[in-house]
């Protein structure tokens, strides 16, 4: 649906028992309906007995804006305008953020107050343990062990884990591990459409591990960007997009700067724990 000069996509169940709002990194909406890992979040959610809804940034370059008056900030106006016309104003809504996406979702339950939020490779913001709040949502930070850009050492992310902590409110920390590829790991790449075939996944993850492109442990030596693919010779079922795709899933299983479905479980149930 049209908000504002952006779009919002929805899915409404009936009687469903909150919303969960979307965001994120690169202000998109349409991710988290169409890549893999991302959906499996997603139908986690909605299996869970949520209605979830994806608003994507205004802004022309896909950021999210990151002024702290509603008045000021059309993104945190679209985010109270999804609420209301879903008819959740008032009612449990939760943030699910990634990235950049986290850092919004941070400071719109500030403006906008959630039940709970659940930060994907992001540190948050100071502004959530904001003295004018009483106190900050609870608050789940996934993380990559292998990522770059926010690691579980992060600084940052070490002072508002203990302000969340130190607060009195529940909060959850999981990193995830880098995970071995198994035979079907292209099968699962992050477009659905692409339909690779078992035979074409398995004989693909077979010659990076001849290309000496993965460890003893079947886990990708580096990223996606910095894996040998001249290694692999693609199967007839890989489309055109195959290597993009195939990096956003060497990424994934990397533990680099990807959101994973591998704790999709656990945030359904953090936002379960707090009705």
């Amino acid at each position: 649906m049209p908000v504002g000069t952006t779009t919002v996509r929805f899915h409404h169940p009936a009687g469903a028992r909150g919303l969960v709002v979307l965001f994120d990194g690169g202000g998109g909406g349409s991710v988290w309906f169409t890549f893999m890992e991302d959906r499996l979040l997603v139908e986690a959610l909605v299996d869970a007995g949520f209605a979830v809804a994806a608003v994507q940034s205004e802004g022309p370059s896909g950021s999210y804006d990151m002024t702290e008056v509603l008045e000021d900030n059309l993104d945190l106006q679209n985010v109270s305008t999804t609420i209301a016309d879903l008819g959740f104003a008032g009612g449990d809504v939760y943030y699910l953020g990634f990235s950049s996406g986290g850092v919004f979702a941070s400071l719109a339950a500030t403006v906008i107050p959630a039940k709970a939020l659940a930060l994907l490779s992001a540190r948050g913001l100071e502004a959530t343990f904001s003295s004018t709040a009483p106190l900050p949502p609870p608050t789940m930070w996934v993380l990559g062990r292998n990522d770059r850009r926010v690691p579980p050492t992060d600084p940052g992310l070490i002072t508002n884990w203990a302000a969340i902590a130190a607060s009195g409110v529940d909060w959850a920390y999981y990193v995830n591990e880098p995970v071995g590829m198994l035979p079907e790991a292209f099968e699962r790449i992050a477009d659905p459409t692409s339909g690779v075939s078992p035979t074409d996944s398995a004989d693909a993850v077979a010659q990076l591990a001849a290309g000496g492109q993965l460890d003893a442990c079947s886990v990708p030596l580096s990223r996606g960007n910095a894996i040998d693919w001249t290694v692999v010779t693609p199967g007839p079922s890989f489309t055109g997009p195959f290597l993009t795709e195939a990096r956003r899933q060497v990424d994934e299983l990397f533990g680099a700067h990807t959101v994973t479905s591998d704790v999709r479980q656990q945030i359904a149930d953090f936002f379960l724990a707090h009705p």
